[in-house]
């Protein structure tokens, strides 16, 4: 999870999702939707692997819900409001999977 909080959000998502190429920023938006997965996933102990081995179920740890909560909803709250409608699109689903606002058949805003 460190690798997480100290590498790849400040030093690469972050800084890619101000790129000037929207295709750049919309691909951001998708990995933020995979790490919301692992996040909520990753236990406080041991790793993904080891639960699914073991058939346990997943219980998110603390420190990964807040660093979706704190590091992550922000910048895909900022996608959301870019001009382009692709970054929109993947932002909004990105958000919408810590919610479950997709699965759940709520419309999808993707105006400016």
């Amino acid at each position: 999870m460190d690798v997480i909080a100290k590498s790849i959000l400040p030093q690469l998502l972050d800084k890619l999702a101000e790129d000037d190429i929207p295709n750049i920023r919309f691909n951001v938006a998708k990995t933020y939707g995979v790490l919301i997965d692992v996040l909520r996933r990753l236990p406080e102990e041991g790793t993904i692997y080891a639960l699914e081995k073991e058939g346990a179920s997943f219980t998110p740890s603390p420190r990964g819900m807040e660093l979706i909560q704190s590091r992550i909803l922000p910048k895909l709250e900022k996608l959301q409001k870019d001009d382009d409608v692709d970054v929109r699109f993947f932002a909004t689903t990105a958000a919408n999977s810590v919610t479950g606002a997709a699965a759940s058949g709520e419309p999808m805003n993707t105006s400016p």
